[in-house]
């Protein structure tokens, strides 16, 4: 049984013997087998007709063959009749020599009769010939030549017999003479030779349109050229027809017209078809990079070798000059026999063509150029583009290969070689500048460095500045024309698609730092400090990779300094506007709410400003204020005219800004744009929208992935994700629009300095409000405490308070300094018995110390260090830094933060509660209801606030703005207040204030570690005036003596989880005895399974396990 038969048979018999089908699959089993049998008849049907219809074809074919047969076998039959025939006619002629030498003298009739033999046998000597010629010239891929014995074959045949209709055309003869007979043998030949070439017109004008569809710089030359157009207007139809004297001079017009046309209808179809050859695939792997660079510079170089040969060159050769060199040989190496030869040649193909119009050769190929070239340059951009996303140094090399090609040396030279005239005089005989340059962005070669990159501003300062001169001095140059500003162009909007990129990519790295980030109160300092790093060091490299990347496309050695002024205006441009958009970008994240104790954000936000200020060291060579637009306008022979001043900016911006917050929208800042650029070339509304990517799909689409923003049709509308309002300021406007705006060379108005002064603020803002929500709990805590002390001071007697402060005198108590009042006399004056100092106030000592705590959690080492390496460092990055002042660096920045909080906190909590206590305005009443010791309390509280922050402290705050001033005011006059009623309760004011600063003494003593962290240290507070034993160090000794590269060390028991600790030695010995006492115990539990009876074993083993543990 085969396999087929093992298939059916599994799969139509039971599987065993016992196995049975119901009715429904039986009747399913027949449904089957029906259609299946259905199947197979109808394909067999298909197949069946199929074949049918192939048969019947093959059966015509072979009736057709059968017939041609026939007719060649007659041929064949009747040639050894023609042979013989051909033979007996020599003989005949030979005799009629012989006879003719022998008789000269012969009658007219026998003389005619002679002659119509004599051209008879000429015709058929043509006949035989002329063929041969013709296969020879093909064979050489002479087509002029084919085409010049075919038209001459075809004359002899017409000049017989008018029933060849080709011959008749192509010949242009139109009658026979009436003395023309021909003889059967002739008549034969002349069909037979009719039928062998009747084919080669059609073959021969094949070859020579595949001819004009070359590049005649690579195959031919301008010979080639020539000879190809010749031969298709000898094999014209049309170009007999129209032969007749009559027509006169219209009809070469009409010839030369259609030449022309076609030669150029030629080229294009050669141009489209290297065009699309030149299309490559969208994304292009690094592995195939290389290659496909190649590829697209070889064909590029056909092109610019079509341009430069077939469209202008030669056509001035051929169709004006009517002389081209028939050699590549230089004119002074050629012998003057080849020289003749030469010219032989040139005459014999111009000869046979009209005379050309040279205006209307010019026109044709100018407009040819002004259609192609736009086409060239875009498919050029596309590619270029391609390949500069993979290799930016293979583009240089394709730029440098392309320039040599257009407008180097030896191009030039090999352009004026030929012989015939110079490159010069084809393209002032073929190109108009007027035509060619109408529509297209084309620019002469001596002028087109002027043009700035990518934009309209050096459009019109080319027409503005350069107008006069171009009128006189216009060349045109395929470099200009195709490549120059394509380049430079390119060079743009590879800058703009690369610092997009850099954008997207920052924005996206910190949006995923803000989302894997822990909670508030778990944020590890240096966690936050490496990630803003990165984000900065990225930055810095990607920005640093730009700029590198694009000088390796610096253009040749001829127009460097031209090309890179050029790509140092872009480099300028586009980096004022992703900085822009970034400050926009970061700005606009700390605008979105939040929890108020959750300040995630603005810590790695601020953070990452504050590194961006001091670590992007390649900001200074971007925005040089020598590459900006204004100043290489002024630079490159023209003025900064179209440019407006930031003065300009800003009152546009003030008027669209009717609050004063410093914030305006997206629309407004349009039409603020539109307002400060009026007048100009450039467009406000359109300049915002580029530079904040407000109509870019991809970016739209990017963003909104981010949760930024939802961009459709160029109009700006908010992303649901996200709830920050779109705005921008004044600084971020004056850098969005870099390529329109005069920015000052240095200063803060300077594109450097306006990059520092907005990170400056975004800085504070950042860490103003992770203050807030850093010091929130602790601020919670300190006003509950103090309105519960101000309400209890204000409802209870002096006794009952100091009873509840722990103020009523003990004979143990040696700490507390008593202030004993002479004039006691009854209990009921308690204001008058005896007034005791007491300590300071938990909750306010308590507050600062949290402040320290915060400051000591959220700093880590690098915070400490300087954040510049040298004061000419930050002045090279717009930072003005003096030797004395300084350096802010994060740890400095952190605590001027925290202490800028927490003195308006507490200066605020105060006003508060004393002065607005109870919803009354008068100040008075409060203190009033308070007893004196309560009084001295609250006095020596303020003003320890008042000594710590404004006296004490040397470390400052992080911005000296109204709210410190308001801070200093408010605890001066809360100072003054209570002052004054203290010395109204008590009549020893000065040993009130004297036990009030020896409490304060005392304080900076027992918490200096704390304090000093965020007030700085202080000479005064090492030594306590009250003892002389209490001091900071060992044996009264400073704590910190020695210079370290911190510039205020922390005095904290926080350890940093970054750095190793070494243990002590303590310590170590501690954990040896630990680990030697459980081996001990487990000895002893191991002796306690020996026999108890055993005393001397049992003794035994504790004496050696005694003297086990003293030997180690």
């Amino acid at each position: 049984m085969s396999y087929a038969d093992a298939q059916y048979q599994e799969a139509y018999e039971p599987q065993g013997q016992n196995n049975s089908m119901t009715i429904d699959e039986m009747r399913i089993l027949h449904r089957t087998a029906l259609a299946e049998a259905e199947s197979k008849r109808t394909e067999l049907r298909l197949v069946l007709a199929s074949r049918y219809r192939e048969l019947v074809g093959s059966s015509d074919e072979v009736i057709s063959m059968k017939e041609r047969a026939e007719e060649l076998n007659a041929l064949v039959i009747a040639l050894p009749e023609l042979v013989e025939r051909v033979v007996q006619s020599a003989d005949a002629s030979d005799a009629r020599g012989s006879t003719e030498k022998l008789t000269p003298h012969i009658s007219p009739k026998g003389e005619g009769k002679d002659e119509k033999e004599s051209s008879l046998v000429a015709v058929r000597s043509e006949l035989s010939r002329l063929p041969r010629e013709i296969h020879r010239c093909l064979d050489d891929k002479n087509v002029h030549g084919a085409a010049a014995a075919l038209i001459s074959l075809f004359e002899v045949i017409s000049s017989r017999s008018k029933s060849y209709p080709l011959a008749n055309l192509l010949s242009g003869s139109e009658q026979i003479p009436d003395n023309i007979t021909n003889s059967p043998l002739l008549e034969t030949q002349m069909r037979m030779v009719y039928l062998h070439v009747q084919t080669l017109p059609a073959r021969v004008e094949k070859l020579a349109r595949r001819v004009l569809l070359q590049s005649a710089a690579k195959h031919g030359g301008a010979r080639g050229t020539a000879a190809a157009l010749s031969a298709l207007d000898l094999l014209d139809v049309g170009r007999q027809k129209n032969a007749a004297p009559s027509s006169g001079p219209s009809q070469f017009t009409s010839r030369s017209t259609k030449l022309i046309d076609l030669y150029y209808e030629s080229k294009a179809q050669l141009l489209n078809k290297l065009l699309n050859r030149l299309t490559l695939p969208t994304s292009v792997s690094a592995a195939d990079a290389t290659s496909v660079a190649n590829s697209a510079e070889f064909i590029l170089s056909k092109i610019v070798l079509i341009l430069q040969y077939d469209v202008i060159l030669h056509p001035y050769q051929i169709f004006v000059q009517r002389n081209f060199p028939v050699t590549n040989a230089h004119e002074k190496d050629v012998t003057e026999e080849a020289k003749t030869k030469n010219k032989k040649n040139v005459n014999d193909i111009m000869s046979s063509m009209p005379r050309f119009d040279s205006d209307l050769l010019k026109s044709k190929a100018s407009r040819f150029l002004a259609a192609h070239l736009p086409l060239i340059r875009t498919k050029v951009k596309s590619v270029l583009m391609i390949i500069a996303g993979t290799t930016a140094s293979k583009l240089g090399q394709i730029r440098q290969s392309l320039y040599d090609k257009t407008d180097g040396i030896e191009c030039m030279n090999a352009l004026d070689s030929s012989g015939v005239c110079t490159w010069d005089e084809a393209v002032s005989g073929m190109v108009d500048i007027r035509v060619v340059s109408h529509g297209t962005s084309f620019a002469p070669a001596v002028d087109s460095g002027k043009l700035s990159i990518g934009d309209d501003q050096g459009v019109a300062a080319s027409n503005g500045h350069n107008g006069q001169q171009l009128g006189s001095s216009r060349r045109f140059s395929l470099w200009g024309a195709l490549f120059s500003n394509t380049f430079s162009s390119l060079v743009h909007s590879l800058l703009t698609t690369s610092f997009h990129s850099v954008h997207a990519r920052v924005v996206s790295t910190l949006r995923t730092s803000l989302a894997r980030a822990p909670p508030f109160e778990y944020m590890l300092p240096h966690e936050a400090h490496r990630n803003a790093l990165r984000i900065a060091t990225d930055l810095d490299a990607s920005l640093r990779k730009v700029s590198d990347d694009a000088h390796e496309l610096l253009v040749h050695a001829e127009e460097r300094e031209e090309s890179e002024r050029r790509l140092r205006q872009s480099l300028y441009v586009q980096t004022c506007e992703i900085m822009g958009r970034l400050l926009n970008e970061l700005r606009r994240m700390l605008l979105v709410k939040q929890k108020e104790e959750d300040a995630i954000k603005e810590l790695i936000v601020g953070r990452l400003c504050h590194l961006l200020k001091f670590r992007l060291a390649s900001l200074p060579n971007l925005l040089d204020p020598k590459s900006s637009p204004a100043v290489l306008a002024g630079l490159g022979g023209g003025k900064s005219t179209g440019m407006i001043s930031l003065m300009e900016l800003s009152s546009s911006f003030d008027l669209a800004d009717d609050d004063d917050d410093g914030l305006i929208s997206i629309e407004e800042a349009m039409e603020a744009m539109e307002s400060a650029f009026s007048g100009t070339h450039f467009q406000g509304a359109e300049m915002v929208r580029d530079t904040l990517l407000l109509s870019t799909t991809q970016s739209a689409a990017g963003d909104a992935a981010n949760g930024v923003t939802n961009r459709t049709n160029g109009s700006f509308v908010p992303n649901k994700q996200s709830s920050a309002p779109q705005n921008v300021t004044l600084s971020e406007l004056a850098l969005l629009s870099a390529k329109g705006l005069r920015h000052d060379a240095s200063g803060p108005q300077s594109a450097l300095g306006t990059v520092q002064s907005s990170l400056d603020e975004i800085v504070t803002r950042c860490f103003k409000v992770w203050a807030q929500a850093a010091l929130s709990p602790p601020l919670k805590s300190f006003r509950t405490k103090l309105r519960e002390t101000i309400e209890v001071s204000s409802t209870v007697s002096d006794f009952e308070w100091r009873r509840m402060n722990g103020l009523i005198d003990k004979d143990d108590d040696d700490l507390l300094k008593e202030i004993h009042d002479p004039t006691t006399f009854n209990d009921g004056l308690t204001q008058r018995q005896k007034i005791v100092v007491g300590h300071l106030s938990p909750h306010f000592l308590s507050y600062l110390l949290a402040v320290a705590t915060v400051l000591n959690r959220s700093i880590c080492p690098a915070d400490s260090l300087p954040p510049i390496p040298s004061l000419d460092y930050a002045t090279a990055l717009g930072i003005c830094f003096s030797e004395e002042e300084e350096t802010v660096n994060m740890m400095v920045t952190i605590r001027g933060s925290l202490l800028g909080e927490a003195v308006q906190s507490m200066s605020r909590s105060l006003k508060e509660e004393i002065c607005n206590m109870h919803g009354t305005a008068d100040k008075s009443e409060i203190l009033k209801q308070c007893s004196p010791s309560s009084l001295i309390q609250l006095l020596m509280d303020v003003k320890f606030v008042n000594r710590c922050f404004f006296e004490r402290n040397r470390n400052g705050f992080l911005s000296t703005s109204d709210f410190i001033d308001d801070s200093r005011g408010i605890m001066a006059q809360l100072s003054q207040m209570l002052s004054d009623f203290v010395n109204t309760a008590v009549e020893d004011g000065l040993s009130i204030d004297r036990a009030i600063s020896e409490r304060h003494s005392q304080i900076f003593v027992s918490c200096g570690l704390f304090l000093s962290s965020i007030f700085g240290e202080d000479d005064d507070d090492k030594i306590s005036p009250l003892s002389d034993s209490v001091s900071n160090g060992v044996k009264g000794a400073p704590l910190l003596l020695s210079s370290s590269l911190v510039t205020n060390p922390l005095a904290s028991s926080r350890r940093f989880t970054l750095l190793p600790i070494q243990a002590e030695k303590s310590l170590t010995e501690l954990q040896l005895r630990g680990r030697y006492g459980k081996k001990v115990r487990e000895e002893k539990e191991s002796n306690k399974d020996v026999s108890s009876g055993n005393a001397l074993g049992s003794g035994f083993g504790f004496l050696s396990s005694m003297l086990s543990t003293k030997t180690r």
